[in-house]
């Protein structure tokens, strides 16, 4: 996802196309991630994690060769499409398996260590995309994807094990949209959801419309937009740091509210420094830290709190929580690109509002938490 953001403005003077239509290579393959989480989690109820996740990375190797010697951008889209199905179905059953291994009360912390391995590559990968596009060409970006995805299917049938045993009356069938059901229903469920999505949102905007910003409205090269990628990188590294050795300590809801208000403060940072008409690219990266380094600490507690609500359909759960996180963050990028205007506006209020909706679903789950407190955790609603 992230290696080739710094390609986008390359890829639409090779093919003659507006912003708002490469923006669909980030936009449709948030989508199709999130129906990859959807559709395909639930199999791994029935059949085991194991091989979904290998199907995934199949699906992935697959569409990053055909994204390799796409012709036309409809043809270079569609790959991308099926690339990112095929990581979606992977990264959604990677979530249920880790609740599986390491159980409810260690979850978060597991999970937050994970993202922080996993915020290993996405560090380097946008100025490795910088210097790939300057030097090489964007393709060189679907080539890298071919390298990495067949190295963790290789890992992945080497070295990892079953940890939810097939089945056969679970997964896709009458009883996954029962299932499906049930969460949508889940106040509580929903609300972790929502509040999620929200603040995953604000961050998948800030890193996709980033590179229009800062490479077409502040004019850095994209070997620079990738250098400058480290500061909210960075700040989302040592978030995840700090959850995964605090968020047993601190609690769920905790962690949540610090990194809501930190969230909210970076997002009013980027509207008054655009309302002033600040240009330089640090007004972009800096406030973006907050944002990024905030979502750290909330992701890994909301996200753990929504699974442990039904842990009999966990693939579910973990789809559908992925699926509308993704969708959020797909609806809002495309909705930046299509109000494109040469300014940081519509980047910033994006943000913005996000933000404000997270808080307001904070408030929401803080009240239903003091409730639980006093009467006791309801059917189905994950303890704050």
């Amino acid at each position: 996802m992230h290696v080739l953001l710094p390609a986008l403005p390359a890829i639409a003077t090779e093919f003659a196309v507006r912003a708002s239509t490469t923006q669909l290579l980030v936009s449709l393959a948030l989508v199709a991630i999130a129906f990859g989480n959807l559709t395909v989690a639930p199999l791994s109820d029935r059949f085991g994690r194991r091989p979904v996740i290998v199907a995934g990375l199949c699906l992935f190797v697959t569409g990053s060769l055909a994204g390799l010697f796409a012709p036309s951008i409809e043809l270079l889209i569609a790959s991308r499409i099926l690339q990112a199905f095929g990581a979606g179905a992977a990264m959604a059953v990677a979530r249920a398996t880790i609740t599986d291994f390491f159980g409810i009360d260690r979850a978060a912390g597991a999970m937050a260590t994970t993202a922080t391995a996993v915020l290993v590559v996405p560090m380097f990968a946008p100025t490795l995309g910088g210097f790939t596009v300057e030097w090489i060409g964007w393709r060189a970006a679907f080539a890298l994807a071919i390298l990495m995805g067949a190295a963790v299917l290789y890992f992945t049938l080497a070295r990892t094990t079953e940890t939810h045993a097939a089945e056969p009356a679970a997964g896709p069938s009458p009883r996954t949209l029962s299932s499906y059901r049930r969460l949508l229903s889940s106040p509580g469920y929903m609300a972790y959801v929502l509040f999620g999505s929200s603040m995953m949102g604000s961050v998948t905007v800030f890193i996709t419309s980033a590179p229009y910003v800062a490479i077409q409205v502040f004019g850095v090269k994209p070997s620079t937009y990738g250098l400058l990628f480290f500061l909210p990188a960075f700040a989302s590294f040592l978030g995840f740091l700090f959850t995964a050795r605090m968020a047993r300590r601190l609690g769920g809801l905790r962690m949540m509210r610090m990194g809501a208000g930190l969230a909210f403060a970076g997002a009013v940072t980027l509207v008054l420094l655009a309302v002033l008409g600040v240009d330089h690219p640090l007004a972009l990266f800096l406030p973006g830290m907050l944002v990024c380094g905030a979502n750290a600490l909330s992701a890994p507690n909301s996200t753990t709190g929504a699974i442990i609500s039904a842990p009999d359909v966990a693939g579910a759960a973990s789809g559908l929580l992925g699926f509308v996180q993704l969708l959020v963050g797909a609806a809002a990028t495309q909705l930046v690109a299509y109000l494109a205007n040469g300014t940081p506006f519509p980047l910033v209020g994006a943000i913005a509002v996000l933000n404000f909706c997270a808080l307001g679903l904070l408030v929401h789950i803080t009240r239903r938490g003091a409730i639980e407190k006093v009467v006791g955790p309801a059917h189905g609603t994950p303890p704050a």
